[in-house]
């Protein structure tokens, strides 16, 4: 018998889905409308931003699953050092003038954008649902 996915589970699913589609079309649309350089400091950026929140979504799922009081110490020091290496490769790619700064920015923002949308769009659903069982 398979088990339903909590519905926490399945929005953070659909988050992932829509953050790396918006890079992609961010990216793409970069690309046509500007130059490879934007939209490669678009893509960079977005790199950046997803897998940071997908390495943030593992950790909080690591810790939650097991006992907290055991586990946060480790959370915390994996945040700072994902935090340190966030800032260590922007720093790196802002100070060897490697990319867009406008660029890297729009692409830093998928992740902002991605969680956003998503949420608006389950709130508004969860809203029209509600007001139809009125």
């Amino acid at each position: 018998m398979m088990q339903a996915r909590p519905r926490g589970d399945s929005l953070l699913a659909r988050i992932q889905v829509v953050i790396w589609l918006l890079l992609a079309v961010m990216a793409g649309v970069a690309w046509w409308l500007f130059s490879g350089f934007v939209a490669m400091s678009i893509g960079i950026g977005g790199l950046v931003a997803n897998l940071s929140f997908v390495w943030l979504k593992r950790d909080l799922v690591k810790l939650l699953a097991g006992p907290l009081t055991a586990a946060k110490a480790r959370f915390f020091i994996r945040y700072y050092l994902r935090l340190a290496l966030v800032v260590a490769v922007l720093f790196f790619l802002v100070k060897s003038d490697r990319v867009h700064i406008a660029g890297l920015l729009l692409g830093l923002s998928t992740v902002y954008l991605g969680i956003l949308g998503t949420t608006l769009g389950a709130g508004k659903r969860f809203y029209f649902r509600v007001k139809e069982a009125l």
